[in-house]
């Protein structure tokens, strides 16, 4: 068990299988720019009618979509496949990162729709620190 709680592995690799969801998409050619219209869409049908400037750019924004998704693809996977404490702690002050990171483009006119994955960003950070913490009291 090397000193992990069944909860704690539990939830480090919950969130890992849910980044791997979320991320193996934006790693794909075709379907990254699927869910980015799906993105808008949603705008859209909220009544938000955000510009998608940025991704009218054409590749060059893509690549760094695909890269992005690629490195939350691997680290997901290292993460169910190594659900240690030291990881998770990692990630949930990464996640707190790109949460700063999403409030800052919602900040500067990118979709109010992107509040659903400052939602997720937070619950995972809080998740993760919540059964650490419990692990050294």
């Amino acid at each position: 068990m090397n000193g992990r709680s069944d909860i704690e592995t539990r939830v480090i690799r919950g969130f890992a299988w849910a980044d791997l969801a979320i991320t193996l998409p934006f790693a794909l050619p075709f379907i990254a720019e699927a869910v980015i219209s799906l993105i808008y869409f949603i705008d859209r049908w909220l009544g938000f009618d955000t510009p998608s400037i940025m991704f009218e750019a054409g590749p060059f924004g893509l690549m760094f979509v695909h890269i992005m998704g690629v490195l939350g693809v691997v680290w997901a996977l290292t993460r169910l496949r190594r659900p240690e404490a030291d990881f998770a702690r990692m990630d949930a002050r990464a996640r707190l990162a790109v949460t700063a990171l999403i409030l800052y483009a919602i900040a500067l006119g990118a979709t109010p729709v992107l509040w659903l994955f400052v939602i997720s960003e937070v619950a995972g950070s809080a998740a993760q620190f919540a059964v650490l913490r419990k692990k050294r009291v």
